[in-house]
């Protein structure tokens, strides 16, 4: 989907952290920190809640061919956990928000890096999809992930409040990769 002339996603930039250990317990929901901006008391607004998508929160890459055992497995990657906080001005709120992307090297995988693309979504406060964009990233291994660091913009009239909406993220999947990970994740 494309974006919406009136939402917008700013810089993107990727790091690299030290060795993780293996996937990490995923956090569905939480909310960050509120900054306001000017003539604007800071608890006056809050910032957007970020919300890792259930369904689309981890991803499994198989080699090819129809082969869906332990042994088939190139890697595992699991959106594992995020931070941020947001600033007002004039034209909306920019949410800051910093993804940590894990990764676990599966038997099948050939070579040392695997690529992987997730998405950063945002939803009104009626729940409506405004904009979705795409981002791609690569895990080198050893090194079990990178660290996403995101700006998006959300244009709002001066002094409204971006409570209601939603950043949602998650991995861009494949049909039958979403439907491995509803068969597969606990309820």
């Amino acid at each position: 989907m494309d974006a919406l002339p009136h939402t917008a996603f700013g810089s993107h930039r990727s790091t690299r952290p030290v060795l993780a250990p293996a996937l990490l317990a995923a956090l569905v929901l939480g909310g960050c920190s509120s900054f306001g901006g000017d003539n604007v008391h800071k608890t006056d607004l809050a910032c957007p809640k970020v919300g890792i998508v259930r369904d689309a929160n981890s991803v499994t890459l198989f080699r090819p061919g129809p082969g869906r055992g332990p042994a088939d497995v190139v890697a595992r990657g699991l959106v594992a956990d995020y931070s941020g906080n947001c600033t007002y001005d004039s034209t909306g709120v920019t949410v800051d928000v910093s993804l940590a992307l894990v990764a676990e090297r599966g038997p099948a995988l050939v070579g040392t890096q695997v690529p992987l693309t997730y998405f950063v979504a945002v939803s009104t406060p009626d729940g409506t999809l405004v904009t979705k964009q795409e981002f791609a990233t690569t895990v080198d291994f050893p090194a079990s992930g990178p660290r996403e660091d995101l700006q998006p913009h959300i244009p709002l009239p001066e002094k409204q409040d971006a409570r209601g909406y939603q950043l949602l993220v998650g991995f861009q999947l494949s049909p039958d990769q979403l439907d491995y990970n509803r068969r597969t994740q606990t309820k």
